[in-house]
């Protein structure tokens, strides 16, 4: 943590430039681990930097949100910001990043609004391919090994754009960067995701019953749940990860229905079992193994509950109107069971005690008006 002091109070409305100059030193991969541990790091075939540079914190209550990381998770909570990035790279070394792009030689510029991280990779063996598709370009930045089934890649992700386009609201940006890292797993950022090279080994382009399909959609899901409704990533980390499942799933049913029991077999039930309460932080779960219980298989499990209750088309609805009232916000529970309460009755009581920790005063609604509850 680096607190600066002001040669004045900073008055409301007002701005303050501050200039900072800093060199990082980036973590071999093999060094770090862990979810959310390694997202700058560095490996045989590139360099990513996810969480690389210093970030104002959320100012809350009259004072600053300065949570402890662990290696746990996503362990921040990133409001908007808009990012303008220059990048001088070495000869022969190609950037992958988020935003509108102008390169001058080595010099490569970023644009990039409304975001909540800004990340980059870098690599002097990536092969470049692009398609567009309804307004947006889909960039496949790839090691040349793989470079036979990066198209079967690309067009996954925009496949989700699409389906999630439609269930939640438009994508925000007018690109979409799909990155191959060294890195052994998946991440979310502004306007770009990356997809461990681990994932597509064994893949041969057909179908969709492999881990690089999966995790190209849950990635993508997260530009709608993490970038436009932000949530904080350490206290309520259900609120983007459920979330992602569900939008993994959502994508199954659509495009790959005989494929669904495959996944869910896999992703829920096979590997480890969903189990945990989900309203915890970060900091409740003993490694990241149990974090991945309860909040991607268990969070998966609880708005499987409610829509079931609601109903699907009228939990189709409760989520349009969710994305719609929280775009660009840090959302809360509340928010979500706000949303739930203007298009349902039901009694959800039941289904919050059996995979909520603590109580939550829900709205009267959704609980038989109980005393205490909320208009």
């Amino acid at each position: 943590m680096l607190t600066v002091k002001l040669p004045s109070t900073l008055q409301p409305g007002k701005a303050i430039a501050i200039t900072f100059d800093f060199t990082v030193q980036v973590p071999l991969q093999e060094i770090v681990g862990a979810i959310g541990g390694d997202d700058t790091s560095r490996g045989p075939n590139n360099l990513t930097a996810g969480h690389w540079y210093l970030v104002l914190p959320p100012y809350k209550d009259g004072a600053w949100d300065l949570p402890e990381f662990v290696p746990v998770g996503d362990p921040f909570t990133s409001e908007l910001a808009d990012f303008e990035v220059n990048i001088l790279a070495p000869e022969g070394v190609t950037i992958a990043a988020g935003g509108d792009e102008v390169r001058e030689g080595r010099l490569w510029k970023y644009s990039l609004p409304k975001a909540r991280v800004f990340a980059f990779a870098a690599s002097p063996y990536y092969d470049v391919q692009t398609m567009s598709e309804n307004g947006v370009t889909y960039v496949h930045y790839g090691f040349p090994r793989y470079k036979a089934i990066s198209e079967d890649v690309m067009f996954t992700a925009q496949r989700a754009v699409e389906l999630f386009s439609r269930l939640y609201g438009p994508y925000p940006y007018k690109t979409l960067r799909v990155v191959q890292t060294d890195r052994a797993q998946g991440q979310e950022y502004s306007g770009m995701i990356t997809i461990g090279a681990v994932l597509y080994r064994g893949y041969t382009g057909k179908g969709s019953r492999h881990d690089v399909i999966a995790t190209t959609v849950h990635e993508t899901s997260h530009q709608w749940w993490f970038n436009v409704v932000g949530n904080d990533q350490v206290r309520t980390p259900w609120l983007d990860e459920s979330f992602a499942r569900f939008s993994e799933l959502k994508f199954y049913q659509t495009y790959y229905p005989k494929d669904v029991d495959w996944w869910y077999s896999n992703y829920i039930e096979g590997r480890r079992r969903a189990s945990g309460k989900i309203d915890q932080s970060i900091y409740d779960y003993a490694n990241s193994a149990r974090y991945v219980e309860a909040i991607y298989r268990n969070g998966l499990e609880f708005l499987r509950a409610v829509r079931d209750q609601v109903g699907k088309q009228t939990f189709d609805d409760i989520l349009s109107d969710y994305y719609a009232a929280e775009t660009y916000k840090i959302t809360t529970p509340d928010a979500f069971f706000d949303a739930v309460a203007r298009h349902s009755d039901e009694d959800l009581r039941g289904v919050v005690k059996a995979y909520f920790a603590s109580s939550v005063v829900l709205p009267c609604k959704l609980s038989a008006n109980e005393p205490g509850c909320r208009p």
